[in-house]
């Protein structure tokens, strides 16, 4: 409990770090509807946060009994957070990729998608309930969850993410942001999916294999 929400403040103090600084370049220097695009994100961004980590996620009663991250949480926060910074200093201040023509159309899909990523996310933790783990974990007397949000796809949880990973250079309508949620986010996200599965395949043997037969990965019917 105290290393989970030693996390999320650390990541929420990056955020807000960013997202003070992006604020204040974009009250000085840009046009309002540059600033409010920010703000209303950094406000989207700070409730779900909040959201997630107070309402909807239950701390476990029982003790987790083998962990095998093999640091793919920390490779998966490290691109998203410098595809994040980025997005939010091109937007504001480099204009490297910012494609204009493309507003506002962009920004709001981008708002849009984030939305949907935060209800993905929120109906995957009210199905995992009180076995979700951010680390590859398994607990005392865990049980495979194949109902609710699992029912069809292994990972809902992921799924969500990813839909959030794509909407934030949309919001900011940074193409260069775009490229390094591609190049360096998704394989990490690909990279804990598979230590994961492996670890399951491990723990619940022909139960996760029957399971993985009749599911997809993340998007039901396809992958």
């Amino acid at each position: 409990m105290i290393s989970r929400m030693r996390g999320v403040f650390i990541r929420m103090l990056i955020a807000l770090i960013v997202f003070i600084y992006v604020g204040y370049v974009a009250w000085q220097q840009l046009p309002s509807f540059d600033f409010w695009v920010v703000m209303l994100f950094f406000i989207v961004y700070s409730v779900w946060s909040v959201v997630a980590e107070t309402l909807i996620y239950k701390d476990p009663e029982a003790y987790v009994i083998e962990d095998q991250d093999k640091r793919s949480y920390l490779y998966l926060q490290l691109s998203f957070l410098v595809a994040l910074f980025y997005a939010a200093i091109d937007f504001v201040e480099l204009h490297y990729t910012r494609l204009f023509f493309l507003e506002p159309y962009v920004i709001y899909i981008g708002f849009i998608l984030f939305i949907i990523s935060c209800f993905i996310r929120w109906r995957g933790f009210e199905s995992i309930d009180k076995y979700f783990n951010p680390r590859v974990a398994v607990y005392e007397n865990h049980r495979l969850m194949t109902e609710g949000a699992y029912k069809n796809i292994r990972h809902p949880l992921y799924l969500g993410s990813a839909v959030g990973f794509f909407a934030i250079p949309m919001v900011f309508n940074s193409w260069g942001g775009l490229l390094i949620i591609l190049l360096a986010t998704v394989p990490a996200l690909v990279y804990r999916i598979r230590i994961e599965e492996e670890f399951m395949l491990k723990h619940f043997g022909d139960e996760y294999a029957q399971y993985m037969k009749r599911t997809k990965k993340m998007i039901p019917g396809i992958w």
